[in-house]
């Protein structure tokens, strides 16, 4: 634990005493050669975009941290990947993990401490750079059109397992009636594979539609959330009418805490 004094250094101050977790869901959103770091008394957000077609944000609640110590809101950039490096250095090993940042213009210090050999430890600090605001993507919760679905995240991984992986084009379906819940693939050759689910399915959690909708994605956007898929525990599927298609993926530590990876993927083209 930091003194009051050594506090008042520091404009962000976090720890986890298990890496697991945040290693993962840093992983999952490692397709980008920046993120982007929000700190606030409302927790941690760390958010990477490719283009303006998909962007994928780690939401961490103060809870879920061992301690949680914020000044005012922290904004800043680093390279994703080189974070995801530092957490690594202890490869497969249980690690308990310390972020701190003075402010503007200040390195982000990552402090690793191996349960296993408690003589050993590893200081990194990675240079920060001037935030560049990300794009802003919501759906309208009053929409009559938006239709939301939780599913359990093994099932979803199995069923994208079952689809061509040659596709250059999946479409998503949902809607009250039967297929309630179909993904479509249009490959190379134009060969169509799908999966139907309906809602009445033991992967289905919870399916809320009013009206069909139907939107395609490219399949590469589609890809870049299967790092986030293979270790969520549930998954919510949410779009409208305007095709903009949001994935949550929600991640369990050992201890139950809960940690959410929010995809935004917008369509290829609009299917009437």
């Amino acid at each position: 634990m930091l003194t009051q004094s050594q506090y008042e250094e520091y404009k962000f101050v976090c720890r986890l005493d298990h890496i697991k977790t945040f290693y993962a869901a840093i992983k999952s959103i490692c397709f980008s050669d920046f993120g982007t770091l929000q700190a606030s008394e409302d927790g941690l957000l760390i958010t990477v975009e490719q283009g303006k077609s998909i962007q994928a944000t780690i939401f961490i609640a103060p809870a879920f941290f061992a301690e949680f110590h914020i000044q005012d809101s922290q904004s800043f950039s680093v390279k994703i990947n080189v974070l995801a490096e530092c957490l690594s250095l202890f490869g497969l090993a249980d690690c308990g993990i310390k972020m701190l940042y003075k402010g503007e213009g200040s390195p982000l210090l990552i402090l690793l401490e191996p349960h296993d050999d408690e003589q050993v430890s590893t200081e990194c600090a990675i240079k920060t750079t001037n935030v560049e605001e990300p794009m802003e993507y919501e759906l309208d919760a009053n929409s009559s059109s938006l239709n939301t679905i939780f599913m359990r995240g093994p099932d979803l991984s199995n069923i994208f397992h079952e689809l061509d992986k040659a596709a250059e084009e999946y479409e998503f379906t949902i809607s009250p009636l039967k297929p309630h819940f179909k993904i479509a693939t249009l490959g190379v050759m134009q060969a169509e594979s799908s999966v139907e689910v309906a809602k009445s399915s033991d992967m289905i959690i919870l399916f809320n539609c009013r009206e069909t909708t139907v939107a395609q994605y490219k399949s590469q956007q589609i890809r870049l959330t299967n790092k986030a898929l293979q270790v969520a525990t549930k998954v919510a599927i949410k779009t409208d009418a305007s095709g903009l298609l949001e994935l949550h993926f929600m991640m369990q530590s050992d201890d139950q805490e809960e940690m959410y990876v929010r995809f935004f993927i917008t369509p290829l083209l609009e299917v009437n």
